[in-house]
């Protein structure tokens, strides 16, 4: 593996700026998502995913992928409260525009605000819950859902709830494409532990690992490497995704940069060439449905 190019990597978690992450707090976003391509494309890779809080990014994705030839450049949707929570509309024109990810509720969800985030970025209110109170996905979701497999596209699940990550994969998994977003990620979401995790990929989800996962950020200590390994090995890296969740902060690498650093620390901690290629590029390009 070269220590300057990153063949045929994909970053499905990909942030820039400008965007909002809350009403109150406002990182630096540390690139542009014109920067993230350009870096990226320099890195090998073969394609990005840019991530908004604040708006879709389909067409912005479109414009800059035709600005940085040899890379592909996709968009999502997050239902969040900016594009108006569970918008089945929201969604379906988002996908119409070529999203290939729609993330459930992030930082608008009940679970953040469970975890004190939402009080840290200014957001009000409990948060956006996606099962009812009958532990079932609410209709609006197998709306979104039945969306997503429409435009062979992939539902991530966002910053949900343990109970209702079980529940939206347990419903929707042999169904389409579903994502567990950043899993065991100490600063937002549930938290979800390495057998969690291989509970949720026996039921049929994909499930992401991020850089961030191994770094502190807000005084909040990442994951080590070796822990990191250790939880690929649990849930078996065939079923595993390596993305960056970097472009948020200048607290962290840029992106491409950041992509690079990931694979060389699970490299020298054991991670096979065979298993990263799996992860940052066989896994992602077919999610993608490259």
């Amino acid at each position: 593996m070269s220590a300057l190019r990153i063949e045929n990597a994909i970053d499905m978690h990909c942030h820039f700026g400008p965007d909002t992450i809350g009403t109150g707090a406002h990182p630096q976003h540390s690139v542009t998502g014109l920067q993230a391509a350009r870096e990226a494309y320099e890195s090998g890779h073969r394609a990005i995913v840019l991530k908004s809080h604040s708006l879709g990014s389909p067409m912005l994705a479109t414009e800059i992928e035709q600005m940085v030839p040899g890379l592909r450049v996709f968009g999502g949707i997050c239902t969040d409260y900016p594009s108006g929570g569970l918008n089945v509309d929201a969604v379906n024109a988002a996908l119409q525009l070529g999203a290939k990810i729609v993330w459930l509720p992030t930082i608008h969800s009940h679970q953040d605000y469970l975890n004190g985030k939402s009080e840290i970025l200014g957001i009000r209110g409990e948060g956006l819950r996606v099962t009812g109170d009958d532990g079932e996905p609410l209709p609006e979701v197998r709306a979104i859902f039945d969306l997503v497999v429409q435009y062979d596209a992939v539902l991530a699940t966002g910053h949900v709830t343990a109970v209702e990550h079980y529940a939206v994969i347990k419903a929707f998994a042999r169904e389409g494409k579903l994502l567990v977003t950043h899993a065991g990620e100490p600063l937002a979401g549930p938290h979800l532990t390495p057998q969690q995790c291989r509970d949720l990929a026996d039921l049929g989800a994909m499930i992401e690992l991020t850089a961030q996962c191994c770094h502190h950020v807000f005084g909040i200590p990442g994951k080590s490497v070796p822990d990191m390994v250790e939880m690929i090995r649990t849930i078996g890296h065939e079923r595993c995704t390596l993305s960056t969740d970097y472009g948020w902060t200048t607290e962290l690498p840029h992106p491409a940069a950041g992509m690079r650093d990931f694979l060389e620390k699970l490299w020298n901690h054991g991670m096979t060439e065979e298993e990263l290629t799996t992860m940052v590029a066989v896994n992602p390009a077919r999610l993608l449905g490259l």
